[in-house]
C-alpha cells in the first residue's frame, strides 16, 4: 500500500513521538494513509503503558499496547500501517487469520446476546473485516471504505451504522440491520473454514 503522506498531519505525528519516546514502536495506519479516513489512527508500542493517554487533537484515534496480539487487528497495523517512529514489528498473518477463524461462533453469539452497544457493534464489524481480508486480501480490506468495496464486489453491504463502534446506533439498531448482513457473512465464512479443514 503506497502511503499519502500529505494526508498525515507532521504535527500530530511529532507530538506523538515526542509523547511516547520510550516507545519500541509507533504506527500509523487506516484510513488515513490512503486519504479516506477521517480520523488519525495511531498505535503506540511500548513496555510502560502510560495510566492515562492523552488526547492528542480532535480526528486523532490514539491506542498505546505492550505488544500486538495475533489478531487481524494488529496485523492491519503492523503490515499495512506505516512505521513512524521506533523499529519494525512482525506478525504471523496466516496464524492470526486461524485465530479469527476460530472467534466466528463467539462473535456470533456477542452480536446476537450481548447488551452492550459497542460489543454488539464491534463483533459484527470484525466478522466483516476477517471476510473482506480472506477475499480480498490484508490491503485490499485495511480500512473500513477497502472493506466496504471489496464487500460490496461480493454483494454484501456493510451497513454504515457499524463503522464507529465507540459511539454505536442503539442495540434494536444494530441488531435489525446487522442480523440479516450477520447470517450471509456467517455462512460465508464458515464455508471457507470448512475448505481449510
Amino acid at each position: 500500500m503506497h502511503a499519502n503522506v500529505d494526508c498525515i498531519p507532521e504535527d500530530i505525528i511529532n507530538e506523538v513521538i515526542n509523547r511516547f519516546r520510550n516507545a519500541y514502536a509507533i504506527y500509523v495506519y487506516g484510513g488515513s494513509l490512503d486519504c479516506s479516513g477521517g480520523d488519525v489512527d495511531i498505535a503506540v508500542f511500548m513496555e510502560e503503558i502510560p495510566r492515562e493517554v492523552p488526547r492528542i487533537g480532535d480526528n486523532v484515534d490514539l491506542q498505546v499496547f505492550r505488544k500486538p496480539r495475533n489478531s487481524l487487528f494488529f496485523v492491519y497495523i503492523i503490515k499495512t500501517g506505516r512505521l513512524v517512529y521506533g523499529n519494525s514489528l512482525d506478525i504471523d498473518v496466516d496464524s492470526a487469520i486461524k485465530n479469527e477463524l476460530e472467534m466466528i461462533d463467539e462473535r456470533e453469539f456477542l452480536f446476537l446476546n450481548s447488551d452492550d452497544e459497542a460489543t454488539v457493534c464491534k463483533s459484527l464489524k470484525e466478522l466483516l473485516f476477517l471476510l473482506a481480508a480472506l477475499k480480498c486480501g490484508i490491503y485490499g480490506s485495511s480500512n473500513w471504505y477497502r472493506m466496504v468495496k471489496c464487500l460490496g464486489d461480493l454483494g454484501i453491504n456493510a451497513p454504515s451504522e457499524f463503522k464507529h463502534c465507540l459511539n454505536p446506533p442503539s442495540i434494536d439498531v444494530l441488531r435489525q440491520v446487522g442480523e440479516p448482513i450477520l447470517r450471509r457473512v456467517i455462512w460465508e465464512l464458515r464455508s471457507i473454514k470448512q475448505r481449510s479443514l
